[in-house]
């Protein structure tokens, strides 16, 4: 137990440090109208040299073959774009005002909608990767909520669906780690109280 504390102290102390590159992973699984579901989309944003790298992966078979991804939308600071290896942008992360639903994100990427020959739609399993440089650009610059259109669900792929994920600050994931300390601290020393240590 005392390492296991220790290491959570260790962990808070590294998610604080302005110094320390870092990786987060958010699951798209938040209704834009409320409720929640089984996660559509993993978001992975990691720091990079002279900025941050974006990996969205779409894990939405359940949902049907017709269905894809035709939109993100997240929140940063602006910055020059890089597309990745991966799925194609129809068009590029854009830095902007996009409002969708009761949100306002400052970037939108978008992808093909089309099914004719030769498009390339986000679909099931796919993975798409861009990185926005620029000074002072970090993972704890991207926060907020960010938002995918899943599209082409139903019987005849007619619905589409908008699933969140809440980005919280890093310092979010400090408190935490030295939260889950602080109990695992007060567990052990209720235990050894009552053990009569």
């Amino acid at each position: 137990m005392r390492r296991l504390i220790g290491t959570c102290a260790l962990a808070a102390a590294c998610a604080a440090g302005p110094a320390a590159a870092a990786t987060y992973t958010y699951s798209f699984d938040q209704l834009l109208g409320g409720g929640t579901i089984d996660s559509v989309a993993t978001l992975t944003i990691q720091d990079i040299a002279g900025g941050v790298n974006f990996t969205l992966t779409g894990e939405f078979g359940e949902w049907g073959d017709m269905s894809f991804l035709s939109r993100i939308h997240f929140n940063g600071p602006n910055g020059m774009v890089t597309v990745g290896p991966g799925n194609v942008f129809d068009m590029p992360p854009t830095y902007g005002a996009h409002v969708d639903g009761s949100y306002t994100f400052t970037w939108e990427g978008i992808f093909p909608v089309s099914n004719a020959p030769g498009s390339d739609r986000f679909l099931d399993g796919d993975t798409a990767s861009w990185s926005i440089m620029g000074s002072g650009i970090t993972t704890a610059s991207f926060t907020g909520m960010a938002m995918v259109h899943l599209q082409g669900i139903g019987p005849n792929g007619e619905g589409s669906i908008k699933v969140l994920t809440p980005i919280p600050e890093p310092s979010t994931y400090a408190l935490l780690l030295a939260g889950l300390a602080g109990t695992g601290w007060w567990v052990r020393r209720r235990q050894a109280r009552q053990t009569g240590e």
